[in-house]
């Protein structure tokens, strides 16, 4: 666990930013997800669970990735040891941005108890902590913490789908921010999508989140995963064949519309990082 993790619900900003480009016609519409490591992104739409996580991002210095991640893991090894109850899951892009997931409850109801947990296990640690504050010094040019809500209704996920939880490596990231006055007509946008996605037989399925805290505001997060990115092309080229050039072209004109609401469009291509993660022994799945 980073020294800088602290899931303490105080929202730390520091600065900066990245693009990169999007993917094509089917991933770029909120599409393409199957599982992520610990988030619900492989369960069934209906069967989500709507609460709150913690999402704490840093930006590291790609000369000093090697030490931040060798300080992640020496830290989640430390927390491990003193039975630290607060699970988060990882996930690093390729321009360096690490974000950690922790799940906080439908009303946010755990984030005074694992702040409290924190610094308790920090004193706990003692010099040990302050060690894996030193090895983690200057490894990254900011990080910031925010809360979003998973919001099952405007995800999802295929009855069919073409990938196992487990299987899932390459992770793509959609970070949207919603033109004022928007909100409504953008979530009623989703949810037409999603039907679509449904009518169409798409494979693949997504998660969204809501920024409650910390983000810019309407922003909204929508988390995509597959075993490699050729997956995700793979399930486009298919699903194109099976359309009639009418679907087609009402897929083309949802996908335009798309971007009537938006203010500002982001995407990262990254991957799931278990070796990053950190669950309670008493939570992790029995071999």
């Amino acid at each position: 666990m980073s020294s800088q993790l602290k899931f303490n619900g105080l929202i730390k900003i520091k600065e900066g930013r990245m693009k990169t480009k999007i993917l094509s016609l089917l991933s770029i519409g909120f599409t393409v997800a199957a599982g992520l490591f610990a988030l619900p992104v492989s369960t069934q739409a209906q069967a989500l669970k709507a609460q709150g996580y913690l999402m704490v991002e840093h930006v590291v210095k790609p000369f000093m990735a090697k030490k931040f991640e060798a300080a992640t893991i020496e830290g989640n090894v430390l927390f491990a040891g003193i039975k630290y109850p607060y699970s988060f899951t990882a996930y690093s892009t390729e321009d360096f941005h690490y974000y950690f997931f922790s799940p906080i409850g439908e009303n946010f109801a755990s984030l005074d108890s694992r702040s409290t947990a924190y610094f308790e296990a920090e004193t706990q640690l003692g010099e040990k902590y302050k060690a894996l504050e030193k090895l983690e010094e200057g490894t990254y040019e900011y990080y910031k913490e925010m809360v979003v809500y998973l919001r099952p209704d405007l995800s999802y996920a295929p009855v069919k789908q073409n990938i196992k939880p487990e299987e899932s490596n390459y992770a793509f990231f959609e970070l949207i921010c919603i033109l004022p006055g928007k909100v409504k007509e953008f979530e009623a946008y989703c949810k037409e999508w999603a039907s679509l996605c449904q009518r169409i037989g798409l494979q693949i399925g997504y998660v969204t989140y809501q920024g409650v805290f910390g983000t810019e505001a309407p922003f909204y997060l929508f988390v995509t995963s597959a075993k490699t990115q050729a997956d995700t092309f793979s399930e486009e080229e298919r699903i194109m064949k099976t359309l009639s050039q009418e679907e087609k072209q009402e897929l083309g004109a949802a996908y335009e519309k798309a971007f009537t609401f938006f203010q500002k469009y982001e995407t990262k291509h990254g991957r799931s990082r278990p070796d990053l993660s950190y669950a309670p022994e008493e939570t992790k799945p029995k071999k």
